[in-house]
């Protein structure tokens, strides 16, 4: 096993593909009444990806990455298995659970981002940034063994050639329904805890909590009608005490929408209704291939909603749909691990599958009487 680790992460320094610029992920997590967790989030970028899933069992030896490249840094066994979202098919997990209800990933932070500096002393404790979230999945159970540990390892920010400098922070969520957000900014240590459940890219975790101050109306209730010297005037249709909500694919308006829909929501009881819930907010991110364009390259880069993943935490399960199909996948945490003696992958991108339901059709009989004026057909 560790010979296979370290050709794949050898691949990842050589080549320089290991996760190119991603500008616009969003996250969020929903509770339901009955103390069921769901963590969802999106995964945006102009250069596809190419992720599929990764099943890492127990027992898996990773080795840190130094800003050299070399595998100098942290050593450490597994001690959780992890299910999870990877890039290129490369077994660092970009997003994912682990089989004792933790889930963590990370997202883009550009301009902000600054990692620690390398110490050579420190470096049998030290990991690069991409490495943060393998490391916090196959480690820990709840945000507050993660919130003391990663105060004792450095994060330096590892050498990915071609891709460019990747700023990233990070978020976690455990069972319990505990979230933190941890941020490397001016080479410091932040970690917030996160009672929203929600973050998107820059700025910094704190500047989005303060933002919020500027949406203080809206309200999942319709406005009232206003009169004006004697003429009353109502809103068009439902909605109202929404306008201003902001709908474009910016950072701090994808973080408003999502706290707002989350907060706004009705609550919600069991697995079923908890999905549903999660899957429906997270939606409304969904970036369509076009909407969102960098020009400032030779070439236009077109951002898309590459794939969009959520965790059940207590349930042990995480579903994934990808940009081509929509319809949700799902993989079972537990059986997976169970069946897996070596890193295994499961394919994240197959044909969409549209059940043909014609043949379904059936009479449907006399309308009710109710349906008649009279109430005689």
């Amino acid at each position: 096993m560790k010979d296979w680790i370290r050709v794949v992460c050898a691949t990842v320094f050589l080549s320089g593909v290991f996760l190119p610029s991603v500008h616009a992920c969003t996250s969020l997590r929903v509770k339901t009444t009955d103390g069921l967790v769901f963590y969802a989030r999106t995964m945006e970028g102009g250069e596809l990806f190419h992720s599929s899933i990764s099943v890492i069992p127990k027992g898996t030896e990773y080795r840190g990455i130094l800003p050299d490249g070399t595998q100098g840094g942290l050593v450490w066994t597994t001690k959780y298995g992890v299910v999870g979202m990877n890039t290129y098919g490369l077994p660092v997990i970009t997003d994912g659970m682990n089989d004792a209800g933790l889930a963590a990933g990370n997202l883009m932070f550009p301009g902000f981002a600054e990692y620690q500096a390398f110490e050579p002393a420190k470096a049998s404790s030290t990991i690069a940034q991409f490495d943060v979230v393998t490391w916090i999945l196959s480690n820990f159970t709840t945000v507050g063994e993660v919130k003391e540990a990663i105060k004792n390892i450095r994060v330096s920010k590892g050498l990915i050639s071609k891709a460019g400098n990747l700023q990233l922070h990070y978020t976690v969520h455990d069972s319990k329904g505990g979230s933190i957000v941890i941020e490397y900014v001016q080479g410091e240590l932040h970690v917030y805890d996160n009672p929203l459940g929600v973050i998107t890219n820059s700025p910094a975790f704190d500047w989005q909590l303060t933002n919020l101050r500027n949406y203080v109306n809206l309200s999942a209730a319709n406005s009232k009608p206003l009169t004006v010297e004697g003429l009353k005037e109502s809103g068009f249709g439902q909605g109202t005490g929404m306008l201003g909500l902001p709908g474009d694919y910016t950072p701090p308006s994808r973080f408003v929408r999502m706290v707002t829909l989350v907060e706004s929501s009705l609550p919600v009881t069991g697995t079923d209704a908890g999905l549903n819930l999660a899957m429906t907010i997270i939606g409304n991110v969904d970036i369509p291939i076009g909407s969102v364009r960098d020009l400032s390259g030779k070439e236009p880069v077109y951002d898309q909603t590459q794939w969009t993943a959520i965790s059940d935490l207590l349930g042990q399960r995480f579903y994934v749909r990808t940009y081509t199909n929509k319809d949700w996948r799902v993989v079972d945490v537990k059986k997976a691990l169970a069946d897996a003696k070596a890193i295994m992958t499961i394919p994240a991108e197959m044909p969409a599958a549209y059940r043909d339901i014609t043949s379904d059709a059936k009479e449907y009989g006399p309308l009710p009487r109710e349906y008649y004026p009279s109430g005689k057909p």
